[in-house]
This record gives C-alpha cells, structure tokens and sequence, in this order.
C-alpha cells in the first residue's frame, strides 16, 4: 500500500471534519444549561514577598468563611490573588482578575485613580477601630515641639503606600506649608523635611530613638503597641485629624447580583465565632460595615487633601 503524504492527510482530516459538521446541521442542538457563575476573586498585595505564604495563612480562613457562606447561593470563591504592588493589583482590578480588595484609604484612593474601575463600598474596622489618626513623635529631649520644627529635618516613616505613616503625614505637613521630599533627593531644598522610610513601625520608633531621624509618624494604635520602654523615651508632639480606617471596594464591573451576596456574607460575619475569627486572623478586621453618607463625603475631601494622582 503506498504511503499517504501530510498534504493527503489534511485532505482527508478536512473532509471528514466537513462530513461531520454537514452532519450535526440536521441534528437539532441541545438546550443550553444555565452559566455557572464566575469565581469571585479577592486580591491582596504581598506584604512580604521573600514568604509568599504569609497572605494565605492571613487570609486562608477568611476565604474558606466566604466559600462556605456563598456556595448555597451557588457563587463560587476562587484562590486568593496575590499582587505585587499597587501597579500590579490595579491592573490585575483591569484586566478581571480581582473582584474586591481590602485597604486603608489612601492605597484604595491610587487603585481608584489607577485602574478607575473601583469603588468604596464597606468600612473596614481593625483591632476595634473605625477610624484612626496619626500621631508626630520624637525624642523626649528633642527640640522639636511643633510641626514647623521639622523644617530641614528628617522624618521615619514606613512605607510609601501606607495611609497613617506616609500619605496623612505628608498631607499634614502640606497643610502647615512644608514639603516632604526623599532624603536622597538631590533637587530638595534646606527647609524640605526629608523622610527615610523603616518598612515597620517598630523600627520607625527605634530609628528615631537612635537618631536616625529626627521625628516619626504612625497611627495611635502603633503607638500604644510600642514598648513602654522606647516609648517612654519619646513623646506626641502633634496629632492629625481621624480617617476611616480601612475599606472593602469592589471592581465596578462585577455583577450586581454577585456584589450584593458577598457583602451580605461579609456584613454579618462577625455575628458568629467561626466568622469573628476568620476576620480577626485577616489582620486583626473586628467588623464589616456599610459607608455611610458621611464617610463618602469624607472620602472625597480625602481624595483632594491625599492626592492620588501625585503617588509614588
């Protein structure tokens, strides 16, 4: 029998593919059944990226609650989707990949304005807080008893992403007419404050204690959790006014129906033990809220005053 070519083989394939479909044109098509919905997707960044385990164990139980609490209504919960940085979680919210996100103001206010498909939907209260402030610090010894004191000088902060300890401090100094710049910016002036960042707040405290800075900035509750050892060698000089401590936003795009049952499981997870511990190990969330009038209209004052679009 005489070999058959590739050319004859694709001959014959597409004849039989044709033989085929000229078959099932008279064969009358099933019922199609009803679409599973999408996994719903909840996107969070590494916090630490050398262990990325840690936002599982974070969040692991949190997410079991969801699936538990949204698999009656037939919602499936996918796998948690760990982003980089802002850049990356933003475009992660563009391309579908994220339905909702946790953060405090001022990261929720970059991921607005950088993907413009998110919305502020549920206050996020931590460790029994609704909202928080920042606080000024520096050592007991120190000359420095006002904000205009900082002028020329450097302040620890911890991370450029971070509400209370980098973007309501820079605000603040803003307001009081000074600008913050990175110590290692050659352009800065003699009266720029100069900041240095720690990456914690523990270390935020130290460095100030050591005289790596000058003054330091975090929110109360980091400083009532600093050693009363180091603590009592520092004091408050100046405090900035409250903001919402932490928001649950979700992608504009993500079906009304979908949205609605996730937040009514989120809304009352804290009415039963299993649920009041899942929120707890996802970084210490006490409760689950919905925004009121009051916090949006603060929320667009904070959008002015934090200034998204000028962020790192």
């Amino acid at each position: 029998m005489a070999p058959v070519s590739r050319g004859t083989r694709a001959v014959r394939g597409a004849s039989l593919a044709a033989a085929v479909s000229a078959a099932l044109a008279g064969t009358p098509a099933l019922p199609a059944g009803p679409r599973s919905p999408a996994p719903i997707h909840f996107g969070v960044i590494a916090e630490e990226p050398n262990e990325p385990g840690h936002m599982l164990d974070v969040y692991g139980d949190l997410l079991a609650r969801l699936r538990e609490r949204l698999a009656p209504a037939g919602l499936p919960v996918g796998e948690l989707v760990i982003a980089r940085d802002l850049d990356d979680l933003s475009q992660r919210i563009v391309e579908g990949e994220v339905d909702f996100v946790i953060e405090t103001v001022f990261p929720t206010l970059v991921l607005q304005e950088r993907s413009r498909l998110l919305e502020p939907a549920l206050v996020v209260a931590r460790h029994g807080q609704r909202q928080y402030h920042s606080v000024f610090f520096t050592r007991r010894d120190a000359p420095i008893r006002r904000l205009s004191d900082l002028r020329g000088r450097t302040l620890v902060l911890q991370t450029l992403r971070s509400t209370s300890a980098f973007a309501l401090p820079k605000a603040e100094l803003a307001r009081a007419g000074l600008a913050l710049v990175a110590a290692d910016d050659p352009h800065a002036g003699r009266g720029d404050v100069r900041y240095v960042l720690a990456l914690a707040e523990i270390n935020q405290a130290i460095w100030v204690l050591r005289g790596k800075g000058d003054a330091g900035a975090f929110n109360e509750a980091n400083w009532a959790a600093v050693p009363e050892k180091i603590r009592s060698q520092l004091r408050v000089f100046h405090e900035t006014r409250p903001i919402v401590r932490g928001l649950l936003s979700f992608r504009t795009s993500l079906a009304a129906r979908a949205r609605t049952q996730v937040e009514e499981v989120l809304l009352t997870l804290d009415a039963g033990e299993a649920g009041r511990a899942a929120l707890d190990r996802a970084a210490g969330i006490t409760r689950i809220e919905r925004l009121t009038p009051a916090d949006r209209r603060e929320l667009r004052e904070w959008a002015a005053i934090l200034r998204p679009d000028r962020a790192p």
